[in-house]
């Protein structure tokens, strides 16, 4: 996908539409959670992202591949921090959640688990 805030509602919707039998709360959180990395590919990845989604009925796996090599970091939350939020976020809703270097560019990903 072009990396532009464009594209970002696209990708919430395709999560959400991937799990749209999953409990509201659930798909809530997967399509928060997948905004969350999409934004940051748009926003430090630059020029493109790769969102790939792996949909069972026992976990969703989101994965955004973007061409910055730099990993994402969960930073200190400070009431007057107006940026930064995102991993926290996305730390705070997922099951699991990584980064994996691929050499020029990397994969970010988050795992929620669809079962009760």
């Amino acid at each position: 996908m072009a990396g532009d805030v464009t594209t970002v509602r696209a990708a919430r919707q395709l999560v959400g539409e991937a799990i749209s039998d999953s409990p509201s709360d659930l798909r809530d959180a997967a399509v928060l959670v997948a905004g969350e990395l999409v934004t940051n590919a748009v926003v430090h990845g630059g020029g493109w992202f790769l969102l790939q989604i792996d949909a069972t009925r026992e976990r969703l796996r989101v994965e955004v591949t973007d061409p910055l090599a730099a990993q994402p970091r969960l930073l200190e939350l400070t009431g007057d921090r107006e940026h930064g939020r995102g991993i926290a976020i996305v730390d705070a809703l997922a099951t699991k959640w990584g980064a994996d270097h691929l050499g020029s560019h990397k994969v970010v990903w988050f795992e929620i688990c669809l079962e009760r």
